[in-house]
């Protein structure tokens, strides 16, 4: 018999399979799914029980809504707020989801942990790195560089190799055929589609007022009038303004409540810093374009030098200049299939 492992559980394909998967190898399985969505439906902790008393493994279910309102909404809100993009999952995934799941399994005597996340882990010399999953379409290494050295030693990812449609066909094969036809979720868990309304809602409940102000150009001229700087990222183009020209979102100015817009050509950078550092080893880092660093899920990837600070800030250098660099989005670092660490934008 293998080590004891807690596996997150949410309903869905993916952990479902993980824990088919993880069972079969021998491990000892024990599910948990988080209530993290306030006034969310608990369909998917029900399949999720389900799926576990079809595999014989013990579930239980872990209320996370307080903590999770308290540091993911709130940091979500603030974000906006401040001018910012938030990015929720890295976040989540970072400082809240994985480190729930290793003190339930200290609290239980459980050894090591699992979510159903395309990724990997590789050991070499005495460190431990996440490595993209398998598959280029669901690879989650992006939302997972913020995982320190002790939390890796405890993580496996039972489906990092496969690709969506072989996990799909397992779920079948092993007749859980509910599991092998759940859609995907995207995006924020907790936001349907657009975040506008969501965001408008939470902050009516607060009691903030968000004020109509100027679009302006980038010599502060006024180019006419819009709902409110959160309702407002950078590189955005559609549901702006007519000029009659294409023009973007180059900067928001939460003091002053204004909006820049400019074309596209005028929100390329060559360098940004990042905050809230989490690397493997900086030594690895030299002052050549030595990394591929990517800003965004899936897209982009380019070769970049890591300038470190000491007060856990860093400058990026990149080799060709980027577009629409937004504040409060990831960094993540990559080399020869390693994820090397990353930051918060700021």
């Amino acid at each position: 018999m293998k080590k004891s492992i807690l596996l997150g559980m949410s309903g869905g394909t993916d952990s479902s399979v993980a824990a088919i998967l993880l069972k079969e190898q021998g491990y000892k399985v024990t599910g948990i799914s988080f209530l993290f969505r306030e006034g969310e439906s608990h369909n998917y902790v029900n399949d999720a029980r389900e799926l576990a008393q079809g595999l014989n493994i013990p579930h239980f279910v872990y209320d996370a809504r307080d903590i999770f309102k308290k540091q993911i909404i709130s940091y979500f809100i603030d974000g906006y707020l401040n001018g910012e993009t938030p990015f929720p999952c890295a976040k989540c995934n970072n400082e809240l989801k994985w480190k729930l799941l290793l003190d339930e399994a200290d609290r239980l005597g459980i050894e090591k942990v699992a979510m159903g996340h395309y990724a990997g882990i590789q050991e070499q010399n005495g460190l431990y790195f996440v490595t993209p999953g398998v598959d280029p379409d669901k690879d989650q290494s992006f939302f997972l560089w913020g995982l320190t050295q002790t939390q890796l030693s405890r993580i496996i990812f039972p489906i990092g190799n496969y690709f969506k449609n072989e996990i799909r066909q397992i779920a079948a094969d092993k007749g859980f055929y509910k599991a092998a036809i759940k859609k995907d979720s995207l995006g924020a868990c907790f936001v349907d589609g657009d975040y506008r309304p969501y965001l408008q809602n939470k902050l009516a409940e607060a009691g903030i007022d968000i004020h109509e102000g100027n679009f302006i150009d980038e010599e502060n001229n006024i180019l006419g009038r819009h709902r409110g700087y959160p309702y407002y990222t950078v590189g955005q183009r559609h549901g702006l303004i007519y000029l009659n020209r294409k023009v973007y979102v180059k900067e928001i100015r939460p003091l002053s409540n204004e909006v820049i817009l400019a074309p596209l050509s005028n929100l390329y950078k060559r360098s940004f810093n990042i905050k809230q550092l989490n690397f493997v080893d900086r030594s690895m880092f030299s002052t050549e374009f030595d990394s591929i660093v990517k800003i965004r899920y899936r897209k982009q990837s380019h070769l970049s030098r890591v300038i470190f600070h000491d007060n856990n800030t860093a400058t990026i250098e990149t080799k060709e200049a980027l577009e629409a660099i937004a504040s409060g989005q990831t960094a993540v670092f990559y080399r020869d299939g390693k994820v090397l660490g990353g930051g918060f934008i700021c």
